[in-house]
């Protein structure tokens, strides 16, 4: 029986446990996370994270980088968001100096945790929250922007020529509105992360459906001759043209956001078992099925609606089939879109909702906030987050914006950065190369797309009405 002990720098209740194999090795970790999960159940999950709506922008994205580039940089970026991936796998599991049984082992469970454990806990926190945060607001504007339209687009196509079509902001409302009733109901019954498998299998089963009916769909289309295919062919200014490519790279970098939940996910795996005093290879085994999925989805979709419409491919691919001759089933895909986001806003919302009720608790002198209180943050978030998605309704440029500012560092840049910090391999060598090559290039890359994107929201937004249909 072994004492609970404080883990100080990640401020985090660890619970040590001794585990025999050839020897003591000491395994802490804390005890009140419930961790019953298999690869399956990684997949599950890391799928939902991973494929979102942001799949269905990326042709648009090859409408400025051409076949070449944009395959080129897909490519790249596919390679990296599994390097990088694989390096938070591996960095879940610390040394653990404290254990005096033997061999120590700590779990991280959090990203914050893992930042915490090599900056410090006060700058770990400065270092990561803002990106954090950057990421689960951004992602919670872009999935009420995508929601909006595709419930615009089911609208349109299922009604009758004599129906008006509200505007999209109306559908956002709407899509607001269930959003709170969700977090009233999440309130109530809010089910830890190994417990909500089944709504991960769900929404990856939904993600890859819309993916299959927009890859079918763009791959049925037999383009004629007036298709383009070279981005320096459509008439564009040179900052247009400039802008938009450094827009489109980040573009592709938003489509992989599921590094950010990539430690909550590993930390449901338990050690013991079927897992003997690791992790990794159950992990590694879901994460690789993760990408093979996800490098079907966004190479098939990408590919099948570039070559359907050229540079003419809306935002949207799906938009592209709101009025043909199959359009129910374009219908089908828009529902599954807005079924899928409407529960991954959940997921990606409720650390910032914890977030916020944990600061107001620390104001109040550490009061719970009454049930009306927290009814009514979360009432307020879900508000501010529609209006901004009202304001600022354009997909690529959001998804530009999200992936330079949010999603490239947390997903590309500190990953490396912190693997160098981790493992200290030797300077200049092979494996400190290229991980400092990525923490620049990376780096790089979120600031072209910042610009670009910032540019393309003003520029749209001069000749947007905010109201009109």
């Amino acid at each position: 029986m072994t004492a609970p002990s404080v883990d100080q720098q990640a401020g985090v209740l660890n619970i040590s446990k001794s585990v025999e194999d050839d020897g003591q090795v000491c395994i802490s970790e804390d005890e009140s996370v419930k961790r019953t999960a298999g690869w399956t159940d990684v997949a599950y999950h890391s799928v939902t994270a991973m494929v979102g709506a942001g799949v269905l922008g990326l042709p648009s994205a090859f409408s400025h980088l051409g076949w070449a580039g944009g395959i080129i940089f897909l490519s790249f970026s596919f390679w990296v968001s599994w390097y990088t991936y694989k390096l938070l796998v591996y960095m879940h599991e610390v040394p653990d100096l404290d254990c005096t049984l033997g061999k120590g082992v700590r779990r991280l469970d959090r990203y914050d945790q893992l930042s915490a454990y090599l900056l410090g806990a006060r700058r770990g926190k400065l270092v990561l929250l803002p990106f954090q945060l950057a990421v689960l607001i951004g992602i919670g504007i872009t999935y009420t922007v995508v929601a909006g339209g595709c419930l615009q687009a089911f609208a349109g196509s299922v009604g009758t020529s004599g129906n008006k079509v509200l505007g999209t902001w109306a559908y956002m409302i709407m899509f607001g509105a269930l959003q709170v009733a969700l977090a009233m109901v999440a309130l109530a019954m809010l089910p830890s992360f190994d417990d909500i498998r089944w709504v991960s299998l769900m929404g990856s089963l939904m993600s890859m459906a819309y993916c299959i009916i927009a890859f079918a769909m763009s791959a049925s289309v037999k383009p004629d001759s007036t298709v383009n295919y070279v981005p320096a062919a459509v008439p564009r200014s040179t900052i247009d043209r400039v802008m938009g490519i450094f827009n489109a790279l980040t573009s592709i970098l938003f489509a992989y956001g599921g590094h950010n939940v990539a430690l909550e996910i590993q930390a449901t795996i338990p050690v013991g078992g079927r897992h003997p005093l690791t992790t990794i290879p159950a992990m590694m085994k879901g994460v690789n099925v993760t990408f093979l999925v996800t490098g079907l989805c966004y190479f098939g979709v990408t590919i099948a609606g570039f070559h359907a419409f050229g540079t003419a491919v809306p935002d949207n691919v799906l938009g592209a089939f709101a009025h043909g001759s199959h359009f129910w089933v374009v219908s089908a895909a828009n529902l599954m879109v807005v079924l899928h986001v409407a529960a991954a806003y959940q997921v990606v919302t409720m650390p910032v909702y914890n977030l916020i009720e944990t600061r107001l608790k620390q104001a109040r002198g550490g009061v719970d906030l009454t049930m009306p209180m927290t009814l009514g943050v979360r009432l307020l978030y879900v508000i501010l987050v529609t209006l901004v998605a009202i304001v600022i309704p354009f997909f690529g440029a959001l998804m530009g914006l999200i992936g330079a500012i949010a999603v490239t560092p947390t997903t590309f840049l500190l990953p490396p950065l912190f693997w160098i910090m981790f493992k200290r391999p030797r300077k200049w060598g092979l494996e400190w190369s290229v991980n400092a090559f990525l923490v620049v290039v990376t780096a790089l890359l979120g600031l072209m797309g910042m610009v670009g994107s910032l540019y393309i929201i003003i520029t749209s937004w001069q000749t947007f009405k905010v109201f009109a249909n």
